[in-house]
């Protein structure tokens, strides 16, 4: 939504698949996104204009959702579902999840926890100002 104008702009279209969880880079460059477009839910990036829409997670095992940038833009992490315990559209709360990190140029992400939670471990960015940590939510069933 552009705020003077309050015209609705779509950058990524249904036909494709479900995109979710945008969020703009620290310089406002890139909207990173998830995106079921390939079939898994993966990590996306694209220009702020909607232009270069590119795959930035190949992950064969994982749906992986809410990509967000550190404030020093160089690290993105995210929360996954592991495959077959949900379709790759949801993001479900009470399931063992894991959260990730990549470099945001690109590159393999490596696994921080595993933990139990889900929907709303991670749904906003939460890093901290100085790009050192971040907080998420992870619970038990009682």
């Amino acid at each position: 939504m552009e705020m003077t104008s309050g015209v609705e702009v779509a950058h990524t279209l249904g036909e494709d698949g479900l995109s979710d969880g945008p969020e703009y880079s620290p310089e406002g460059k890139y909207i990173w996104f998830n995106w079921v477009k390939t079939g898994l839910m993966q990590v996306w990036r694209m220009r702020a204009d909607g232009s270069e829409q590119t795959q930035m997670t190949f992950d064969e095992d994982l749906n992986s959702w809410f990509p967000h940038v550190s404030p020093d833009n160089k690290w993105v992490v995210y929360v996954a579902y592991h495959k077959g315990d949900l379709k790759p559209d949801e993001h479900l709360p009470n399931k063992n999840v894991v959260l990730r990190m990549m470099p945001a140029e690109g590159g393999a992400p490596k696994t921080i926890v595993e933990l139990f939670g889900g929907q709303g471990t991670i749904n906003v960015n939460s890093w901290s100002p100085d790009s050192k940590q971040f907080a998420y939510v992870s619970y038990e069933l009682r």
